[in-house]
């Protein structure tokens, strides 16, 4: 790749002391009410910002955050890339709500800083053609940036080497929609990126067709950050997927049942795997906000004609980000299907799984997760999984066909469903019965047997009248789990 993409930086209008008022929001004070110091700061956990220059071409590159501001004392910067000649005043703020000392990730401490466009090319091999390991052994990119203007050709071959580093290296790319309604940005085009939009709804919704693979009409966003701009929205997602990987990688076999090891990246358990990470953001996101930080809320998700063939609404994605849930989804463990465990099969009311190899081809084409309702309660549920990309120089693609459904084996019916065909994603939001038993099964949509891996995270809460928070007792569930009207069961 030789081409200079262009590169177009998203509206900004916000002030320093703005940065913390959206903690409430997105579940980080109940967070900290919980774990007090125990709390997950992203300590461990490298990462990659990425930024458009203001520069043009021509002109000095000006691209990285202010390293000097007192918000990244104490941090690491590196410079891959040509060295930025001067500060950002965009990428300082990204960084302040990715890795800033008064966000919510404050434990970030080795960030590489990097123009967009030699990111870009850094994703092209230079003496082979296998995916490199990411900068600094990192495992999340954050991008408050969007390109227009590439050939089709340019365009797709970005989309399959930013997927192929997801799948490969477990290398989270988190990514900001347009500030627009009408018109989708290149990276937002990815299958296996976090796309991150806005609590207000006022960002680009859906994929543009870029080829025969990335099709259009995929749903964009996957969830939304209480804030006024993309740019800001997408650090703070990248944040707390920064503190779900620490989760899985410190509590390591305690809370996943395997792990990988990456050249270059080391061990990535399955708490922290790239699916897991995305499948706990998105069951743990709120459907209904009650935001002190901004008049934005989520009032009437999925109304009308804003339901999505994956389980979604076409302007929040999975809703707004709540760190709470999405951190109770890892800490409560992996938790085996019936089909691969010996015991029963039963759930907790929080938790994921990893499946890696799912599909019919010497392996289980349905995985079964039975849940008893010992109260009314409500249900989140994501499965996620990637796109693959063959780590040679074809770049050849494959996109597996999972379907999510919930049956009511007390009523004997489906409850829900979620079947989508163009999509890597399935997703339920759905209210449980009392006394009710329950079967929440991932099934194959194809024809014929394959192989494949999945995460699926859900997370299961009492019914309320109101979108008020919860009281306090409810964030020992881990602890007290069986009061609250679910079967409790973990497996060891």
């Amino acid at each position: 790749m030789h081409k200079q993409y262009w590169l177009c930086l998203m509206a900004l209008h916000w002030a320093p002391g703005a940065v913390a008022d959206y903690k409430n929001d997105i579940g980080y004070a109940a967070l900290q009410t919980l774990l007090g110091a125990n709390t997950p700061t992203g300590d461990g956990v490298n990462v990659v910002q990425a930024e458009a220059s203001l520069a043009a071409i021509d002109k000095p590159t000006v691209y990285a955050p202010n390293i000097a501001d007192t918000q990244f004392s104490g941090k690491t910067f590196y410079f891959p890339g040509t060295p930025s000649a001067l500060v950002s005043s965009h990428a300082t703020s990204v960084g302040w709500r990715f890795y800033g000392n008064e966000g919510i990730a404050p434990g970030i401490k080795r960030i590489a800083s990097y123009d967009a466009n030699e990111w870009l090319q850094s994703l092209v091999p230079s003496k082979t053609q296998v995916a490199l390991p990411p900068v600094n052994a990192s495992r999340i990119a954050n991008h408050s940036w969007i390109a227009g203007g590439e050939p089709a050709d340019a365009a797709g071959l970005v989309l399959r080497l930013v997927d192929r580093q997801v799948q490969h290296n477990e290398f989270i790319q988190v990514v900001g929609m347009n500030n627009n309604v009408s018109n989708a940005p290149l990276m937002g085009s990815a299958y296996n990126v976090i796309a991150v939009g806005r609590t207000d709804g006022l960002q680009d919704r859906g994929s543009d067709a870029v080829d025969a693979v990335y099709a259009a009409g995929r749903t964009r966003p996957d969830l939304v950050a209480p804030q006024t701009t993309t740019s800001a929205a997408t650090p703070i997602v990248a944040a707390a997927a920064a503190l779900l990987v620490e989760t899985g990688h410190k509590a390591a076999l305690a809370v996943s049942n395997g792990s990988i090891n990456i050249d270059g990246v080391g061990t990535v358990y399955n708490g922290e795997r790239a699916e897991t990470v995305k499948a706990a953001l998105m069951a743990g996101a709120d459907r209904i906000t009650d935001n002190t930080s901004t008049t934005a809320n989520i009032a009437d998700y999925r109304a009308g004609s804003h339901q999505t063939v994956n389980g979604l609404d076409d302007r929040f994605g999975a809703g707004q980000l709540n760190i709470l849930q999405s951190y109770q989804i890892i800490a409560a463990g992996e938790q085996d299907s019936l089909e691969d465990d010996s015991g029963a099969g039963d759930i907790t009311a929080a938790g994921f799984d990893y499946d890696g190899a799912f599909g019919g081809l010497d392996s289980n084409i349905t995985a079964t997760y039975k849940i008893t309702a010992l109260a009314d309660l409500n249900l989140t549920a994501s499965l996620v999984w990637n796109l693959g990309v063959s780590n040679d120089s074809s770049l050849v693609t494959s996109l597996h066909d999972l379907d999510l459904e919930l049956f009511d084996t007390t009523a004997q019916t489906s409850t829900a469903f979620s079947a989508s065909k163009v999509d890597n994603s399935e997703n339920l939001w759905v209210n449980l019965a009392m006394g009710h038993h329950y079967q929440l099964s991932v099934k194959s949509g194809e024809a014929n047997p394959f192989a494949w891996d999945y995460a699926l995270a859900w997370h299961m809460k009492p019914l309320q009248t109101a979108p008020v928070p919860l009281p306090s007792a409810f964030y020992l569930f881990v602890g007290a789990i069986g009061s609250l009207g679910w079967l409790s069961r973990r497996k060891a």
